[in-house]
């Protein structure tokens, strides 16, 4: 569970959804330092060329704020740029690319409020926490990182290393975090687990507190990750962990 309510108000229009999703994004996941953003020329371009831009762009402008401010100024530029006989197109598309990016957030987060976890993550020793695959594809495969002891990045100085963890390469992997103590519930955070090339994987999340520690939890889906070393970046308001990951399948998968 990601918000500590019991249900949700439904949204009542698109507009509503739409302008609920644009005023979250423009200020959930902050990122002053534009770390691992890409260049305002780039977002410009995928602005007005969606369809010729890298997929990995889309993925990172709903996890950083500036980014998806700056992407939404190059969209309303676009559509003012337009030529008369295509503003129709040009609006209906550009309207659909932030009612879809609205709908992923209000998925995630409409997940959040219905879900109940369904089991106690498994933890090994310091260095490693993960579970065993499930034997059914059905029942997700929980795992727990610690970052109980990580220190956080300092301006542009990055924190301590922390020891690698694995999580599997499965459709369905209940994931969880333990905060630093001291996190506040209800704050929001920012998931995603990049290679060297382009983002693999993002989501987001708000802590809550359980059996009295703060903790995130979140459903994902690793499945299309091929196996190596990655790095997960947990950011939020003033403070961004990053931890080395390693992407593993099934030793029955791997023949």
């Amino acid at each position: 569970m990601l918000i500590d309510i019991k249900k949700p108000e439904p949204l009542k229009s698109h507009q509503a959804l739409f302008d609920f999703a644009r005023a979250y994004l423009c200020e959930a996941f902050p990122n002053p330092e534009r770390a691992g953003c890409p260049q305002d020329h780039v977002l410009r371009s995928f602005a007005r060329n969606p369809r010729q831009g890298d997929p990995s762009i889309a993925d990172h402008v709903t996890c950083c704020s500036p980014c998806f401010s700056a992407y939404t100024t190059h969209l309303e530029q676009a559509r003012a740029d337009a030529k008369p006989s295509r503003q129709t197109t040009q609006a209906a598309w550009i309207r659909w690319c932030l009612v879809s990016a609205s709908l992923a957030i209000g998925l995630i987060v409409v997940y959040g409020l219905l879900r109940k976890p369904q089991n106690e993550p498994s933890t090994t020793h310091n260095s490693l926490a993960i579970s065993q695959a499930a034997s059914s594809a059905r029942i997700p495969v929980p795992v727990l990182l610690d970052l109980t002891t990580a220190t956080p990045e300092r301006g542009r100085q990055p924190g301590s290393q922390t020891p690698v963890r694995r999580i599997p390469a499965e459709t369905r992997v209940d994931l969880t975090l333990r905060l630093p103590i001291g996190s506040e519930a209800g704050v929001a955070y920012s998931l995603s687990l990049r290679s060297k090339r382009r983002t693999e994987w993002s989501s987001a999340a708000r802590a809550r507190i359980e059996d009295g520690e703060p903790v995130l939890n979140l459903l994902g889906d690793f499945s299309h990750i091929p196996d190596g070393t990655y790095e997960l970046v947990v950011a939020s308001k003033g403070q961004r962990f990053r931890l080395p990951i390693v992407i593993r399948r099934p030793p029955d998968e791997q023949r």
